[in-house]
């Protein structure tokens, strides 16, 4: 195992925490003498110092980059420090105000996406057949980091969104790029059906197009269905994939079996009813639909009546 340099651990614990999530992660800041925060949901707070930082929706906090690549990311500590690299310690001068980002930045990605495959289909289940056609299309790549990245594209094919989530084991990271536009979510339309299936995320969507493909007993069921992930359970990507789909008339909301996934899913149900649309709700078994993906192909062989609980239970 390679050494570390002498101070190398000191210097990556030193460096600017805001300069590092810039580089790294593409996170974008407002700055003020008292602290800087980041304008991506979800967004992580650094003080005017600008070595100590707080992600409030995690209710985690730490110093430096090595705390938030090992407790954010669930990295590895010795792989931490050599991520941060050469960096200057100093911060920069503290800038009234950023302007926020109006096109999109998205990570660099790495040629082979080993680390993908192994997260996407070792550990969440998910079909490689699915796997590969996302990567084919540009809508899915692994970066630098080892991260996935989700990408939505505008009516022009130009990519005009994208989320990343973290690969490691445990890991917590998942962020919108720099200069996203929600209004374009990650979606999976091959069909010319006037029927379009809502997720939360885009692990969410090709989970259940797993799931179909399994109970099916075909690797091309999945392109039967039109999916669209929310990135949340933010309304804002449904409109814009409306007015690219005109010929939907049916929505079926597949959001996560928890309290923010049944209220969204109530509320929306609600609104696009009232706006002409045949709505149905359809939330998975267990929190969402990896959980039951990777219920299922654990069980599913060994277990006759668990099999035909999730064939009974699951509306595909």
């Amino acid at each position: 195992m390679d050494r570390l340099e002498p101070g190398a651990v000191e210097q990556a614990r030193n460096t600017d925490i805001v300069s590092f999530l810039e580089k790294h992660f593409g996170f974008t800041f407002t700055q003020k003498p008292a602290s800087s925060r980041c304008v991506q949901p979800p967004s992580p707070a650094v003080k005017g110092a600008r070595r100590s930082w707080y992600w409030h929706s995690r209710s985690t906090g730490g110093f430096g980059p090595i705390d938030f690549q090992t407790k954010i990311d669930n990295m590895p500590f010795r792989e931490a420090v050599q991520a941060v690299g050469p960096a200057a310690v100093a911060p920069p001068p503290i800038a009234t105000e950023q302007p926020k980002p109006k096109t999109l930045a998205l990570p660099d990605r790495v040629g082979v996406p080993l680390r993908l495959y192994e997260y996407l289909c070792g550990k969440r289940g998910i079909d490689g057949v699915i796997v590969d056609a996302m990567i084919q299309e540009g809508k899915l790549y692994q970066d630098k980091r080892g991260n996935a990245v989700f990408v939505g594209f505008d009516e022009h094919g130009k990519p005009r969104f994208a989320s990343v989530r973290g690969t490691h084991d445990n890991s917590e990271l998942r962020y919108d790029c720099s200069g996203s536009d929600k209004r374009y979510g990650f979606a999976m339309v091959y069909s010319d059906s006037d029927q379009v299936r809502i997720y939360e995320s885009p692990i969410d969507a090709m989970s259940h197009a797993t799931i179909e493909n399994i109970i099916r007993g075909d690797k091309e069921a999945w392109k039967r269905r039109n999916r669209l992930s929310l990135a949340g359970v933010s309304a804002t990507a449904i409109p814009k994939y409306l007015e690219m789909n005109p010929r939907t008339k049916k929505l079926v909301f597949c959001l996560d079996r928890d309290d923010a996934g049944r209220g969204a899913s109530a509320s929306l149900s609600e609104e696009y009813a009232g706006k002409g649309y045949y709505v149905r709700d359809e939330p998975p078994l267990f929190k969402d639909f990896n959980v039951d993906l990777v219920a299922m192909t654990r069980h599913m062989q060994r277990d006759k009546e668990f099999s035909t609980r999730f064939k009974g239970g699951i509306s595909i």
